[in-house]
């Protein structure tokens, strides 16, 4: 019989809250709400569709120090699993991990509590797990990092690029024992929170916690493998979709505009060996939104702001308003009219970009996510300036930014 699992990744309760409200009612950021809600959306399906196995691919909270609320709401959802007696398999994330620490992350009280169906994996992991709906074998990796190399003598004298090299060559290896120890009569999952070469990145650049390393596609592609379920890429993409699968769920909810035009959800598995079925399954995650007017030949500014804003905006939405004006149009702009017409939003942000008549504007790709990242800003920047440079430019500032990176973790470490 076939295994149904749920892949989910990426909650990060906590995150995105500037972009919400308190709620009078609850105390709690709608955004907040908004996320334990996308949760329960997951959670509720699968104790609806009788799944078997519930796997949660990393990043439960924003960072490795949770609010008690968040590892509150968070919990709940994991009781409901437990009590419906289904099995839980919960994967220690980058944003999960505490830094200066091997021994402790965000969801060591699950281990602590012995929490009934539920699986901890915090080191690699190789497990038959037995379901309803018969066996499954199990290969987990936690978000791998450099740190236990880096402090070991015998690679004192190695640079970043040669101990990124070691760490590679030691999972690739370390796998292929696993896959050597597989039943190849027995479903195998594989699940890990990494990036991979073939993914395209997301968000997660902004939120990143400390140093990460790309690895290639290639360490999981073996026959005896049915279904990679991948972490921490925020964006969903099917990196491969058969012998093996290999699938990034994406982050559960928006987090910021950089991700307003991705859609949110988990995947629904149907598990058996060589016969492996998925399929997206929207949370229908909360709008966000973003009116671009350009007014600076506008006679009535405010009036024509507030048509796009009517035309645009959608009750409940998370608005971002950006309009260019001329420096002596600043005072025929009312903002109370836009706030005013963007009253059934859950947020608006109102962003004017004043246009020097003589200068050059701000490249209008260079937008407030691509900026906050200083690798994804100079690629837009490259792109207008010098595009027949931009990937021999890129690929120097990518080696800079890796021994600025490794430099820094050398020393918090």
């Amino acid at each position: 019989m076939a295994i149904h699992l749920i892949h989910v990744s990426d909650i990060h309760f906590g995150s995105g809250e500037s972009h919400g409200r308190i709620n009078p009612d609850t105390g709690l950021n709608t955004r907040l709400e908004d996320f334990v809600l996308a949760l329960k959306k997951v959670v509720d399906y699968a104790i609806s569709q009788n799944i078997d196995v519930f796997l949660f691919s990393g990043d439960a909270y924003k960072n490795a120090s949770p609010e008690p609320i968040y590892q509150k709401l968070f919990a709940r959802e994991l009781k409901r699993l437990s009590e419906a007696g289904i099995k839980t398999i919960l994967v220690v994330g980058n944003h999960d991990q505490i830094l200066r620490s091997t021994q402790s992350h965000a969801m060591s009280v699950f281990q602590s509590l012995e929490v009934a169906n539920v699986l901890t994996v915090d080191k690699p992991t190789f497990e038959l797990i037995e379901t309803r709906n018969g066996p499954f074998q199990l290969i987990g990796l936690p978000h791998i990092t450099r740190n236990n190399l880096m402090a070991m003598d015998k690679y004192s004298g190695f640079s970043s690029s040669q101990i990124d090299d070691v760490l590679v060559h030691h999972v690739h290896d370390m796998l292929r024992d696993y896959y050597d120890e597989l039943d190849p009569l027995i479903p195998c999952v594989v699940t890990a929170h990494m990036s991979l070469d073939r993914a395209l990145a997301g968000i997660e650049q902004e939120l990143l916690v400390g140093y990460t390393l790309t690895f290639p596609s290639d360490i999981f592609i073996d026959s005896r493998v049915d279904y990679v379920a991948m972490g921490h890429i925020h964006k969903h993409q099917v990196i491969r979709d058969k012998n093996p699968t290999i699938v990034y769920a994406g982050s559960l909810e928006r987090v910021d505009f950089g991700e307003e035009r991705e859609d949110k959800g988990f995947i629904h598995v149907i598990l058996e060996r060589n016969k492996t079925d998925f399929s997206f399954k929207t949370i229908d995650p909360r709008p966000f939104v973003t009116v671009d007017v350009d007014v600076t030949k506008s006679v009535e500014p405010t009036e024509d702001i507030v048509k796009c804003v009517n035309r645009d905006a959608l009750q409940g939405c998370v608005l971002r308003v950006r309009y260019k004006v001329l420096q002596d149009q600043m005072l025929d702009v009312d903002e109370s009219q836009i706030y005013r017409a963007a009253r059934d939003c859950m947020s608006v942000r109102v962003q004017p970009e004043i246009v020097n008549e003589h200068m050059r504007g701000r490249l209008p790709e260079l937008t407030e996510t691509s900026v906050a990242s200083p690798l994804r800003a100079l690629e837009t920047y490259l792109d207008e300036v010098a595009p027949d440079r931009k990937d021999k430019l890129i690929e120097r500032a990518r080696d800079v930014m890796t021994q600025l990176n490794a430099e820094l973790h050398n020393e918090d470490g």
